[in-house]
């Protein structure tokens, strides 16, 4: 399709809503990566956009763009550099090299290496059954404190916009009164659909 658009001499676009919206995803709801195979170019892509991530040790993951004469520009390249460093983040993107889901959990990517790889999906849908136990609003909240962190860089600034903005909704919420209530009357909480 590439070859085709540049014989025509048409640009390949790279803006939103590529890869699936993920590069500048918006939501509230995490988004949980099962990878299970090769994960390679726009699909490791989309997969360093992702709130967790479990691959299972069968996976195999590339950036091998360099190798075209392209370069992944849908968010992978600032992320990357945030969460496993400048010098790995380099390594993968200038040399294409495969590298493991073993690699990728030392270096802090992915969350969890399943084995047996046909477990990883059953893998993910359990670690989203865990957070369904869990406050709405709190998982909305926390998600929004944590991708603050990560892509703004400021401490000061998240520290200020989730004390300031977010934790006043979170704590005028049913679910927060609902949650400390629960814990005083020693019982599973029952949650309401957020508000937030």
């Amino acid at each position: 399709e590439w070859n085709a658009m540049n014989e025509a001499g048409v640009v390949n676009d790279m803006s939103a809503p590529g890869l699936a919206g993920l590069p500048r995803r918006t939501g509230k709801k995490p988004i949980i990566a099962a990878v299970n195979g090769i994960c390679m170019g726009g699909g490791f892509e989309m997969v360093a956009n992702c709130d967790i991530i479990l691959a299972s040790s069968a996976a195999i993951f590339s950036l091998p763009e360099v190798k075209r004469g392209i370069v992944p520009v849908a968010g992978c390249l600032p992320r990357l550099t945030r969460t496993i460093g400048l010098q790995r983040t380099m390594d993968l993107v200038l040399t294409g090299r495969n590298v493991s889901a073993t690699t990728l959990h030392d270096w802090g990517l992915i969350s969890q290496v399943v084995d047996p790889p046909a477990d990883v999906v059953r893998a993910a849908v359990g670690v989203a059954e865990i957070m369904c136990k869990n406050s709405p609003d709190s998982l909305i909240v926390g998600r929004l404190g944590v991708r603050m962190s990560w892509e703004a860089g400021s401490v000061e600034d998240t520290v200020s916009d989730l004390a300031d903005q977010w934790y006043p909704r979170l704590v005028g919420g049913p679910n927060f009164a609902e949650g400390i209530q629960a814990f005083v009357e020693k019982r599973s909480p029952s949650w309401k659909n957020s508000k937030l």
